[in-house]
């Protein structure tokens, strides 16, 4: 079938279909289900957007929707203010190890010099060998693989060859005090952002996702490929399941897309700078 502007609404929604019942098949994404049957209750208020997807080939056009159904499914304003507050939980928690890990390798140290100046003893671990041991007692890749490795190491060479208990509970400390958050994929990475949650963290999502499309070789999507502003809008109209007085348009989305614009000269700019630098230490060592 030929990609016209007269048929682009139903070879979307055929994609959509398929996927969905393919899903259905194979009891797999629930999510993505509830979403392409909401999209498919949108056939008009989508006929934009599918209209603009008609420069796509059909390989592109399903990657496109299969990915717009995804990103609707786990990057939705609701799931960025869970992301967000999973981000700084984790930074709390990181926190919390940091100083807990300070205390106990305090105590441990503690522990070992009033054993070593006084006439008791605790019959504690103290050798790092014997933690591990017990720490994996119920895990049988290292009771049938590693077990007897790790005891003939440990018998091979004394304590000063291995590591401190205290000095371990420090580095798990130090580690957590100098870590740096940062989100695992550009999507989560664009939809939590600014510091609070609002539509535009979909519109953000969204571009991302485009982006991502776009520096994909193998899906070969052309650099220029972009959905335009009124069709963005549409997009997070219907997705976000907007009211009328939360309806937005073409200018709210136009101001996001500039945001991104700027991300991307900065991210390019950054990525030939490091590259360069890479350049120059090569050739001063070749």
């Amino acid at each position: 079938m030929t990609a016209t502007l007269e048929n682009m609404t139903e070879e979307c929604e055929a994609i959509l279909i398929a996927s969905r019942n393919y899903n259905i098949e194979k009891s797999i994404w629930p999510t993505d289900v509830i979403t392409i049957n909401y999209l498919l209750t949108q056939s008009a208020a989508m006929k934009n957007v599918y209209d603009e997807l008609s420069v796509l080939s059909a390989q592109q056009r399903a990657q496109f929707l299969d990915q717009l159904v995804g990103t609707l499914s786990f990057w939705s304003p609701e799931n960025a203010i869970e992301m967000r507050a999973a981000r700084n939980r984790l930074i709390d928690v990181n926190r919390k190890i940091s100083s807990l890990a300070k205390d106990l390798a305090d105590l441990l140290e503690e522990r070992s010099t009033l054993e070593n100046q006084h006439p008791f003893t605790s019959n504690t671990h103290y050798h790092i060998a014997n933690v591990i041991e017990e720490a994996s007692r119920d895990n049988y890749h290292f009771r049938n693989f590693l077990a007897e490795l790790l005891q003939a190491l440990a018998g091979q060479f004394d304590l000063k060859y291995w590591p401190y208990l205290p000095a371990v509970i420090k580095e798990i400390g130090d580690d957590a005090e100098a870590t740096e958050i940062y989100a695992t994929d550009p999507r989560t990475e664009a939809a939590t952002s600014s510091t609070r949650s609002s539509k535009a963290d979909f519109v953000r999502a969204m571009l991302s996702m485009i982006a991502e499309l776009k520096s994909t070789p193998s899906l070969y999507f052309s650099k220029s490929f972009s959905l335009s502003d009124s069709a963005m809008a549409d997009l997070v109209n219907v997705c976000l399941k907007l009211s009328v007085e939360e309806l937005v348009d073409s200018g709210y989305v136009k101001i996001y897309g500039i945001e991104k614009k700027v991300y991307v000269m900065v991210i390019a700019r950054i990525d030939c700078y490091c590259w360069m630098l890479v350049s120059q230490f090569t050739s001063r060592h070749d």
